[in-house]
């Protein structure tokens, strides 16, 4: 487990816990509940066995890697004790880069109060529609140097200028003044459909204004997936769209 990975925005997995349940409509057809069936894996948190769980520590070669892709590293009942093991194992091996990925930004949120935040650990939050693009409110207040957001599945049209341009108090979105620059929210955007055998349409306009979003703010943009039976293909989305692979700088 992590060595080789189909998602193309990582070079490796690394499940030192799995297992999740389902917090709101994105989580509806969970690609990782199909996976973990296959695999004959209980759908319940499970701490790996502990070549698993360690794994990072083996790894010569730096490589990016996307924690707990089959469950949910900030979930509540993950032990603040495994946490703890996991975060030291990251803190321990800085030639890789680490991106975690949650719905649950309240809990990393919480979780970075106590904790360095080093740069080669990334944040992320899941945003499936409008209603919960609260959530990257709560991203904010994580010290990432890189924070990103993954629009997967997207289900309807989402404004992220909010979150694209960094902030000018008072000023609208995308007005820019020099001399009043702060970071920007959001370092870099996953967008893509949804796969599997009961995959919910999305849009290509969908897909465009977020490209056309992300390039008025200069924010990369990865765009993953059209919707689709199998995960990581292009489907109807058209080149120009498919060919967005971009990567966040890292220095």
């Amino acid at each position: 487990m992590g060595e080789k990975t189909g998602i193309a925005w990582t070079d490796a997995t690394w499940n030192p816990v799995y297992g999740c349940s389902e917090v709101s409509p994105g989580c509806d057809n969970c690609y990782a509940k199909r996976d973990m069936a296959r695999f004959g894996k209980p759908w319940k948190l499970t701490r790996a066995k502990r070549a698993t769980f360690e794994a990072p520590l083996r790894w010569k070669e730096p490589r990016r890697v996307f924690v707990c892709s089959w469950g949910d590293l900030f979930h509540p009942l993950v032990p603040q004790g495994w946490m703890q093991e996991i975060w030291d194992i990251m803190l321990a091996t800085p030639q890789h880069t680490y991106q975690l990925l949650t719905k649950r930004p309240g809990r990393m949120a919480w979780w970075a109060q106590a904790h360095s935040w080093r740069n080669h650990i990334w944040a992320g939050t899941s945003i499936e529609s409008a209603k919960y693009l609260p959530r990257l409110d709560v991203l904010e207040r994580v010290p990432a140097k890189i924070r990103f957001a993954s629009l997967e599945p997207l289900l309807e049209r989402l404004d992220l200028r909010p979150w694209l341009w960094p902030r000018h108090g008072g000023y609208p979105v995308g007005h820019v003044c020099k001399g009043c620059l702060t970071a920007q929210p959001l370092s870099w955007v996953v967008a893509g459909g949804e796969s599997g055998p009961n995959h919910r349409p999305m849009q290509i306009e969908w897909v465009q204004d977020i490209a056309d979003q992300c390039t008025a703010a200069h924010v990369p943009l990865f765009v993953k997936q059209g919707g689709s039976l199998r995960p990581g293909q292009q489907g109807d989305l058209p080149d120009s769209l498919w060919a967005i692979k971009e990567m966040p700088r890292e220095n």
